[in-house]
Formats: C-alpha cells, structure tokens, sequence
C-alpha cells in the first residue's frame, strides 16, 4: 500500500532514515572519499558498532518513483557496462542531501568527481533495496552525478530482471522537503566498448558473472569529471514498457544492513620472474581466418616447439601442421596442465605454421625462438586471458622485477613479459588496485587462486583441473597513467599479475582491500590446547570471508547463500561478532523464495535445490533470531510462510507411521544432510526426522511468542508426535542406536549422521542420550583422512557432542581432524576434508566453521540467551583452563575458568552493564560448596541466598551486571603433573 501524499513519504521516510542512520551507519562520518577504478583507494572505513539491534520498519518509499533508465532498447546482451552523467544546478544549499540508488546488477557513483559508493546490496525477484549516502555540503552551483552500472547477471549474488538504473537526490530546501533530481531522459547516457562484452565467465555456469577485460584507450580517464563534455553522449532512454512490467511487482525498500567496509590486507611476495624465456606467446582471437597460416625462418638446424592450451585433452590430429605435416603431441611437464608440447627440429630456411578448427573463443599456443625469426605473432587480449596464464612457464628470476616499498608496494616490471605471484595469508575476497604506466598496448593480466598448484604455482585458470573456472582480469594500458581495479570483487590467497608487452611496465601502489560486513571481532577464545585456539580463530576468520551482504558459502567459487551453510555460519558469528541484521535479512531473502510452502534452499536466484532439510533450518534460524532479538514484527511478518512450510511437509508423512517419508531422488530436491550422509537422505529417516522434530517445537515455541496459541499448540503436539514415533521405529534400544532410515519398508543400517542429529535436536530421550553418545563416538572414523562424517556435519556432530556433556570427545574429535587440516597448512577451513586433493573443491568454506561455535558454547560455557540475557555454564573438562568473550548487545561478556590438578573448579566472569544472566556450576554433588566472591552461596546442598536453585544440571545462580570469582569446594581434580600446553 503506497502513501498517496508524496510529501508526507518524504517526511516520514526522512524520520526513519534518520533514525536508522544512527543504528545502522552506511558511511564513514566524514563522508565518502574518492575511489574508482580511476582514482585512488578508500582507506578503511572506520568499523561499524555491531552491538545494536532495532527492529526496521520498512514505510512505503517513493523511491519507485525514480524512473527507471538506460542507454538503448534493444535486447541486453549477457553482459554490459552503462556509463551515466548528470549535471544538475542547486539555486540555494540542499540542506541534509541524500542520494538514493539502485541498479541492476551493481553500480559506482560519483558526486562531482568524488567517490561516493557501489552497491546494491544482493537482492531478489521480489524486494530491492535501494542504497542510501548523505551528501554532505550540496552548495548552490552545478553538480556532476555520475555513475557506472554493470549488467551481469549471474545465479548467486542476485536475482537479476532488467538493466537498469534508478536514483533520486533529496534533501531540505528552505526547511521544506524536497526531491530535487530523478532519473529520466533528461540524464546522458552511453553503452561502453572498453569492456569485452564477450569476455569468459569466471564460472561457466554463471554462477558468479564474466571475467573483466577492459581496453583503457577505449574509457574516457575524466569521463567522470566536470570538465569531461558529454555532448555526443545521447541522452537515456527509460526502460520500455514491456521492461517496465517485469518491474511492477518489486518492492523497493531502504537497505536494512549496512553498507560493506574494506580493509588493507598485508602482502607478501612468493615470487617473480619472466615467463616462458626464448618463447613468443600468442592468441588467435576470432574473428580470424580459419586456416591462419603464420610464417617463420630457422636461422640453422634447431629443436623447434609448439605449445597449446588444450584443457579438453591433446589438439585434434592436424589441428596445427607444420610445413603441411601434423604435429604429434605430448603433456607438458608440470605444473601446467592441460598444455601440450609438440617438438620438431627444423632445417634453415622458412617454415610454415598452419593452425585448422580453431576454436569459438579462440587458441593460445607459444613457439620457441632460439635460432628462430617470427616477423609478426598474433597477439592481443583474447575473451579469456586465464588460457595465457596457465600456459605461461614461470621461471623464477627475482632480478627481473623490482620491487620497493616507499610510499606504497611498488614493482617495475624491466624485462617482458614476466610475473608477479603476491601471498595474502589466508583467502579473501575483495580487489586489488594499482597505479599502472607503460606503454600503449601493453597487457596485464591479473588471477586470482586459493592454492598454490603442487606447492608450486596458482592456476586462476586451472585447464582440465577445473575447466568451468576462470577468475583472471585484464586490462590493455593506453599509455597513460591510470588506476586500475575490478568492478566484480575476486577471491583467493594467492594473486598472479602477469605483464605482456614491451615495457618497462610500472605497477604502483597496489593494495588488496578486502570487502566485508563491517564487524569487528569480539569474541575471543584461549584455552591450555593450542589447537583448539587456532581452530577457534581459524572458523572465526572462516565465517569472517563468508559475512558480506550475506552469510555465503564461498567466496571462491560461488558466493552463495544457502541456508545450511548460512545457518553453521551465523552461530559461529555469534560467538565472535555477535551479529543479527545479516541473518534478519538473509532470513527474509529466504522466505521471499519458498513456493507454496515448498522451500529452496538457496537464495537469491533459487533456481533449483528444493532441499527440505535446509528449509528447516530456515525455521530454526527464524526462532534463533527471534530468540536473540525479540524482533516479534519481523515473526509475524513471516509466520505465514512459516505456516505454508509446515503443511507443506506434512505432504510427507507416511500415514503408517506418521514420520517424513522422503522419496528417493537427488539432494538438490530431497534433502543434504552432509556429504557423507546419503543414507540419511530419503525414506523415513531418523536426521530428517529430528530436524523435523526441532522444527515444530521452535515453530510452536515462535507461534507463542507472537499470540498464536492455536499454532503453538498443534506443533507442539506433532512434534511430540514425532519423537514418539522416532523413537519407537527407528531406534535399536539393545544396540542404543537409531537406524539411518527406513527405505521402501527396510531398515538402513544405523550411521553416525543418525546418531548425531538425534542428539543434537533433542529427539532422543534423556535417559538414552549417554548411551547414544557412546555409540556416535564408536561410530565416528579414527582417521581424520578418511572421515565418516564431513566437515558440514561436523556442526551437528559438536552439537550432539555438546548437548551430551562429551567435551573431552568433541575436543579429541577436533584436536584429530582439525589439527590435520592445520597441519597441511590450513589459514580457513576447507569445504571437505579432502578439499586439497581436488581443485574444485574450495579450501575457505564457511560450513566448517562449527568447532568455532562449540568452542565457545560448550568448552567456554558461554551463550547468549536474548537481546539481554546470556548464560554460562563452563564445562571443567577437556582443558584445565579457557578464557574469551562472547560478543553481547550490551558490550562483551567476559569469562575465564580453570580447573588444575588437585585443585578446585574456579571461574570468574564479567557481565557488561545493561545485561542480566545466569550461571550454571555443572555439579550436582551435595558435598560442594560454592563461594561467590569469597562467600559462601551454595553448602550442604542449600542454597544461602536468592537467586540460587538446584537443577539436574548443576546449581543455578542469577546475577545482574559486574564482576564475579565462583570457586567449588570439594571437587578436587585427580592429581597429576602439570601439563604443558599442547602443540
């Protein structure tokens, strides 16, 4: 419903923008710096608080008003870059100006040559939102707005429809609101050539977008700058009505999480050197004569080699013929694979090369040059610059590239061509950027990789190891100086810079910012096992690379925001950074995807994975933010999709039993689970099951909370209901464990996925669950190389672990499987465990960041329980001493217990002011005594003041904010000689 009064939009969308730009701050205070692909960097953006939560109200915007525009009418191809310029007179100062904008799929802006940001955010079908900046000092004059949008649409970061751009200035004039630009026809407008609309995928399921490849003599330098004339430019068309239609039914509303941040991160140099010495390298780029003949002269009788990129196995049998003879070819030597070698010796005089069937996107070969003369090879930018990497033969000659660091990371590139390999530490995702000089014409490519290739080199284009990959820019100088950078961010550790041309080639001021969620990292964790505090940091920075505007899978490979890695992701948050807005906005992508209560399992762009278990865990999720916030608007608002999803799986409930029955069919439209866990997939299985079970209570305990008894107490009764029948069909009670499934009226022999979600998700009764945590350990794999469950369902196997009170054995389990990965050189946690032996397989996957979690929650005891609460119950086992924060609204709650030899349990904890919580002594033996700052609470199984009580888990004690010392009298640990810290 839209507000008819258009002034009263303004008002009241200027009072809540107000109000959230004080709780959700999209820029620095002192407002946007310049930054482009043209000029310098931002500094880091100052980080963002991350400890205030306010439920958004999103009012009707008029922001739908902005007409939507661009530069032709024609059908858009698969990618394209659109450059806008808008000149525009104030009479009198724009107090409070604010620009609003959006794009499809993502935009820069200048305000009078200054940079002011990109966006959107990620964004679906169904909702937009618009970014916001204030726009600090709009004097009276002429003002140039200008903005690059790139169309690219791809299946994971948004749901793209149209290209298009829309935008509006507004602000307060004469104290009266007011919109004083919009887009229209009266904006100029033009489609760019500098960018290969043609260029290769990064992914070549368009997972991701195209690879950039950018002819700088073809963009203007100052085509953002006031003094740039725009008179040839025509003037933007907006959007046809046809276009128009498919925009109808989009929401637009002010983006509800903040603006990313970026961040510096240090270099260091692998390596340097010429690439292929004594070879020419060249590129057959159609449109080209098909033969292309290529003459040549032997100066004496020399060796003479021929080298092809060919990543789909060796070139067809006269594809290439030399002196009307076919070559004969063989691998080339590692690591360069997918290239093949041919090698003949020539007598003097002239030679001919005769290249056949060359391919749509065009061949890379290189010939030898000792004792030989090209008078011309074929060579230019090509639609994939990944083929000249790889066959590049990297020989490391330091010598050849110098490389200082006054007044910024500097390198001058002397002898050509040649390369540059920079190690960022761990993966991330973000751009690098430079200042780059040399000659008009010269190339430089730039690739991105998580790994070096057999400890060797990267391959950001891997040939036959990952053929659907890509992920290497290039751009062609003019001869100018010019900054450079990628519209697109790129992910990996190690970055290849490869320099083709003439030179000398100067290469200043690079830095590799990393683009993130602007969190600061709060929580901490320190115990007696080094390897526990290295895995904790290592899924604290795992989560960290994953957290943009989304919790992603990947920032490798696909960047994704599936839900099951969402949901891992989002608990390990919030025991290090301790953030809501991300999942609230994640939780409603979501929702804006599932169909008639069918869920997908990924959003945006949810073409495919229909994937129950992961619309559960939606569920869950939405009872954890509930939980963690209060936000009850923000149930509400989604309760119906909630509803339609619970009757849509009751569809599968075998009337027999009253269990889900899931058929048989693949993952992508049955359910996961985990890598390794296809026995729990389908048919009545006991994971399936207790993910059902949880989600009717969390569902029940959701529909209390906002008044819908009726709901709550429905769900309440299935989910009893199911446990019921879990318990009584699927568990072996003389073996103590549930079977994996039961398929077409057949019993799936028990597997440790069974086990461990039953335990995590409450489904096993409480007198059952020590012998069923027996039976997982028992079940779980000795060899951390060869893993019975994954590194995804390690997050359920902690949990189950956790929930059982089997510390020792959750911190053995990642003191084995974890401590290997480390040793292998493990800087963020990996998509499998075996991610290393397969090159597309990601090695910074944010679902096997679990341990992070139970580290934190369980080791620690450390928990936070609602928008003001927490709880700590530490667990006195497996380590004699822990210490960290737990990231809480009201500040950090901080917490350190030991339990030494012969000595006594002792924990102290400060809670932050404005927060309330509960202390749990995890012992229930009546012959302890409990002090509390030196007094006695708890003796002779009495309590000896308030707010202390028994439970079967140990003596509760409530507390208000401040500084607390428990000792425990009485529970003296075996005696035993201090131990080192381990590794």
């Amino acid at each position: 419903m839209r507000l008819n009064n258009h002034l009263a939009v303004l008002i009241i969308g200027s009072l809540i923008g107000n109000l959230l730009s004080q709780v959700i701050p999209n820029i620095p205070a002192e407002g946007f710096q310049s930054y482009s692909p043209w000029a310098q960097p931002p500094p880091p953006r100052p980080a963002s608080p991350n400890t205030i939560f306010l439920p958004l109200v999103i009012l009707p915007s008029g922001f739908s008003q902005n007409q939507p525009i661009w530069v032709h009418t024609n059908p858009p191809a698969s990618h394209e870059i659109a450059l806008f310029r808008h000149t525009f007179t104030l009479d009198v100062p724009l107090v409070g100006a604010e620009l609003s904008i959006f794009a499809d799929t993502r935009y820069e802006v200048w305000l009078d040559g200054a940079w002011v940001g990109r966006g959107p955010a990620r964004f679906s079908h169904l909702t937009h939102e618009y970014d916001v900046y204030p726009l600090s000092g709009l004097a009276p004059g002429a003002h140039l707005l200008a903005v690059l949008v790139q169309w690219a649409p791809n299946y994971r970061r948004s749901a793209s429809t149209t290209p298009y751009l829309q935008a509006s200035i507004q602000g307060k004039q004469n104290e009266k609101p007011i919109v004083v630009e919009r887009t229209g026809p009266e904006w100029k407008g033009v489609l760019s050539t500098a960018w290969r609309q043609d260029a290769a995928l990064v992914q070549a399921w368009g997972l991701i977008g195209p690879t950039e490849l950018l002819d700088l003599a073809k963009l203007p330098a100052d085509w953002l700058q006031s003094s740039f004339s725009d008179q040839e430019w025509p003037t933007a068309v907006v959007k046809n009505l046809s276009d128009q239609d498919k925009l109808a039914n989009i929401t637009y509303q002010r983006r509800s999480i903040a603006l990313l941040e970026w961040t510096s991160r240090p270099i260091l140099i692998h390596e340097a050197g010429l690439i292929s010495p004594e070879r020419l390298i060249g590129e057959l780029v159609p449109p080209i004569s098909d033969p292309y003949p290529l003459a040549f002269s032997a100066q004496a009788a020399t060796p003479f080699t021929v080298e092809i990129v060919s990543p789909l196995g060796p070139p067809a049998t006269g594809s290439v013929r030399l002196d009307g003879k076919p070559l004969t070819w063989t691998a080339a030597a590692e690591p360069r694979p997918g290239v093949y070698v041919a090698i003949k010796i020539l007598t003097a005089g002239r030679h001919q090369l005769l290249f056949t069937d060359i391919p749509v996107q065009g061949l890379t070969f290189a010939v030898s040059t000792t004792k030989v003369h090209f008078s011309q090879i074929p060579f230019q930018q090509g639609i994939n610059a990944g083929r000249r990497t790889l066959l590049a033969d990297l020989s490391s000659q330091s010598d050849k590239v110098l490389i200082s660091s006054g007044g910024g990371f500097n390198t001058t590139f002397s002898s050509l061509p040649a390369y540059l390999v920079l190690d960022l530490g761990r993966v991330m995702q973000g751009r690098l950027t430079a200042q780059v000089s040399g000659p008009a014409g010269t190339i430089i490519d730039i690739g991105w990789d998580e790994r070096l290739y057999q400890n060797t080199r990267p391959l950001p284009y891997p040939g036959p190891l990952h053929k659907e990959w890509n992920q290497v820019d290039s751009w062609i100088l003019d001869g100018a100086s010019r900054s450079i950078s990628t519209l697109d961010t790129r992910a990996g550790r190690y970055i290849l810079m490869a320099v083709w041309g003439n030179g000398p080639v100067r290469i200043d001021h690079i830095q590799v910012l990393e683009e993130h969620y602007p969190v600061q990292q709060v929580g901490s964790f320190a115990s007696s096992n080094l390897v526990l505090n290295r895995t904790w940091q290592v899924g604290a920075d795992s989560a960290f690379i994953n957290m943009s505007d989304a919790f992603s899978d990947t920032p490798w490979r696909e960047r994704g925001q599936w839900w099951g890695d969402a949901y891992v992701i989002y608990h390990t948050n919030l025991a290090t950074f301790g953030e809501t807005a991300l999942l609230r906005r994640g939780l409603m992508m979501m929702a804006d995807v599932f169909q008639g209560g069918r869920p997908n399992a990924i959003a945006p762009n949810a073409q495919h994975g229909y994937m129950l278990d992961y619309g559960m865990l939606w569920a869950q999720s939405l009872k954890d933010y509930w939980q963690l916030t209060g936000d009850r608007p923000f149930v509400k608002q989604n309760f119906p999709v909630l509803q339609q999803f619970l009757a849509y799986m009751r569809t599968y409930k075998d009337p027999d039993t009253g269990l889900l029955d899931i058929p048989q069919g693949p993952w992508t439209t049955t359910t996961f689970i985990d890598w390794l866990g296809s026995t729990s997939r389908t048919g009545q299985s006991t994971a399936v099951n207790a993910l059902y079970y949880k989600t009717l209570s969390d569902a029940a305990t959701l529909a209390r909370a906002i008044g819908e008894t009726a709901s709550s107490s429905i769900w309440n009764e299935q989910a009893q209901s199911i446990k019921q029948s879990a318990n009584r069909y699927l568990y072996l009670a003389e073996k103590h464990r549930y079977l994996a499934s039961i398929v077409a009226n057949k019993p799936v022999d028990p597997s440790p996925h069974a086990q461990a979600w039953a335990l995590a998700s409450g489904l096993v009764p409480d007198e059952e669950a020590p012998a069923v945590a027996s039976s997982l350990v028992e079940m779980l794999s000795p060899d951390p190389a060869n893993p019975s469950v994954e590194i995804f369902g390690m997050y359920w196997v902690l949990e189950a672990l956790g929930r059982a009170g089997r510390f020792s054995e959750g911190i053995n389990l990642i003191q084995s499987y974890y401590g290997r990965l480390l040793d292998l050189g493990a800087t963020t946690w990996w998509e499998t465990f075996k991610a290393n032996q397969n090159y597309w397989s990601s090695l910074s996957h944010g679902w096997g960041s679990g341990p992070t979690w139970f580290l934190t929650r369980y080791i620690l005891g450390a928990q936070r329980t609602g928008p003001e609460t927490w709880l700590v119950k530490p667990a006195f086992a497996g380590v004699q001493t822990a210490a960290g924060e737990l990231p809480l609204l009201a500040g950090p709650l901080q917490v350190s217990w030991a339990y030494p030899p012969c000595g006594n349990p002792g924990l102290e904890l400060t809670g932050p002011p404005g927060a309330r919580g509960q202390v749990v002594i995890p012992f229930t033996d009546p012959a302890i005594t409990i002090l509390l700052n030196g007094t006695p609470i708890w003796q002779n199984g009495i309590a000896l003041i308030q707010d202390v009580t028994q439970a079967s888990d140990g003596i509760h004690v409530d507390l208000q904010s401040g500084h607390f010392s428990f000792e425990v009298l009485g529970m003296h640990s075996p005696c035993q000689a201090p131990s080192q810290l381990i590794r």
